[in-house]
Formats: structure tokens, sequence, C-alpha cells
């Protein structure tokens, strides 16, 4: 019954800019890799997010890490269903049939090169082995529940098997209402995991509401995206949009229903996005104390945030 937490990525700028890694380290990839792996059991993977890695980079990752260490690694923009920029796909890809915008981008691709991201990622990602804890798929914020968009989601999930998935809806649609129950019996029975979300108060759309879910066994799940409500929507930059710092009164709502998360799957995973400055890697740091705290001296968490939402 394993707790991980991390942030999402281990090379953003700001972390680099703010001074987490000390001088020595902050300029060589493959020691920083290793420094933070030295304070953190796991980490989200963000860049292949708009690259797809090779086979050396993954064998990279995996060799700079202890045994114990867990990545998850963010589905391919293609793969998701987010504008992509198809200059950055392997050239085989290029030739699969797409359709752009105005711009070049593809914003739709064809079920043949949706796949074929999908085969290149699960086979770059061998090397990883056991490290390889989920494949984070992050929904579009667009994407708003449906017939044909559920069955594109489990179309996708079934073709990533036999790696876990973790889905994160970003459109509120999915979780409000019947569609609620129809979202979370769809993961479960494809045993992928609902993405527990926080984020600031708000009832737009793609601001998803705190929910707590177990929809996997072997998998529970939370993103902490911070709570600016002022810089939600409309920023220029990610740091800008996630310029958050959880105070610890606002981490310790986490712990009771992280714990208790804990009881009902094998893993647990904890990642905080909330990458401006190093406020992510502080928080993280933060919360793992508090969550060591609490099962050293208690084991359990209080009962009462069993099932509640934050």
């Amino acid at each position: 019954m394993a707790i991980y937490v991390g942030t999402a990525s281990w090379t953003d700028p700001e972390f680099i800019k703010a001074g987490w890694y000390p001088p020595a380290v902050k300029n060589d990839a493959a020691a920083r890799l290793r420094y933070y792996a030295d304070h953190f059991p796991l980490v989200e993977v963000n860049a292949t997010f708009y690259a797809l890695p090779s086979l050396r980079t993954v064998e990279n990752w995996t060799a700079r890490t202890p045994d114990r260490f867990r990545f998850v690694v963010k589905a391919h923009q293609v793969i998701s269903g987010h504008r992509s920029d198809p200059s950055r796909l392997p050239g085989p890809l290029r030739t699969l049939p797409f359709a752009t915008d105005a711009r070049g981008h593809i914003v739709r691709p064809s079920r043949e090169l949706r796949d074929a991201a999908i085969d290149t990622l699960l086979e770059a990602l061998g090397p990883m082995g056991a490290k390889l804890e989920a494949i984070l798929l992050q929904l579009p914020p667009s994407l708003a529940f449906g017939d044909a968009e559920r069955a594109e989601i489990a179309r996708i999930i079934n073709r990533l098997a036999p790696v876990r998935v973790a889905v994160e809806f970003r459109h509120r649609s999915w979780v409000t209402g019947p569609a609620r129950e129809a979202t979370m019996a769809m993961l479960a029975d494809l045993g992928a995991a609902y993405v527990c979300v926080d984020a600031p108060r708000s009832e737009a759309m793609s601001a998803m509401p705190p929910l707590v879910e177990i929809t996997c066994p072997q998998l529970g799940y939370l993103r902490l995206h911070g709570r600016n409500a002022d810089t939600w929507h409309g920023s220029r930059t990610v740091a800008e949009r996630f310029n958050y710092r959880y105070a610890p009164e606002e981490l310790d709502e986490f712990v009771a229903p992280v714990v208790q998360m804990s009881k009902r799957v094998e893993d647990v995973v904890v990642v905080f996005n909330n990458n401006a400055e190093d406020y992510a890697l502080r928080n993280a740091g933060e919360f793992q104390k508090m969550v060591a705290n609490v099962r050293s001296n208690f084991g359990v968490a209080p009962e009462q945030a069993a099932g509640a939402d934050w």
C-alpha cells in the first residue's frame, strides 16, 4: 500500500530558475534526475506529451533512478486528442492521415495515426519495466461527455494495455449528473484509474470538482494544480496558470483522503502540478512528510475522510 509523491516534471525551467537544484547539478541533465530521485519516489514525465521519446532516452531515465523509483508517463498529444505539431512526430508517423487547422497543427488524428503513436510510445517505454507506474491520459478541456467520446477513450485504454492507464478529465460534464456514474463504471470496467483533481473552486467547465473516486484496485491518483482562479483562464504561460503555493493547512486537507485511498488500492500517486517557481517541489516535500508522519504515528487517517470529496 505505497504512497508515491512527486511533481509533474523534473526538468521544468521554473525549477531550475528557482534554485531548487544545486549549482553543481542544475545544468547537468543526468545529475538533475538523480538529485530529484534522491528526494522523491516518483515523477510524471511531461516531455512525452510534446514528443515521443526514443528508446535510448528511456534507457537513460531508467538507469539514473533507483530500483524503487516510479515513472508516470504522460501520453502524447496525438493520443489524447490535443492540438499538436506534426513536425515533432517521428518521420513515419507524419505520413499517416490527419486533419489540420489553419496553422498546420493536427486537430483530428486518424485512428491509424493515433494507434501508431500509442505503439511507438509503448515500444519506447519497454526499458522501464516495473518502474512504469502508469500512463497518464490527460484529455483536452474541450472534450465533453458523449457516447462517441467515451467509446474512443475506452479504445485508447485497451490499446495501451497491458500498461495501466490513469485518465484525467478536464471537462466537468464527465462527472456531473448521470454522467458521473457512467464515467466511473467505464473506468472500472477497463481497470483504469480516475485522476482526482484539486483545482480552483470555479463553475468553469474546465475546473474539475474535487471528487475522490477509486476505479482501479491497483492505483489511486491525485493531481494538484493549485487554486489560483485569477490565472486559470487566459494565462500566457503554464507557470502563470499554476502560480500557487499550497499553505500547510491546505495540504493537510489531502492527508486523510490520501491515506484512506492507500487502504483501498495497491499504490497511490500524488502529483503536484503547481509548477511556478519551485512551489510544486516544496509542496511535494511538505506533503510527503505529512503523510509519513500520519502513517508512522497512527497507521490510519480519520475514518470520516473515507469516500468524501476534498
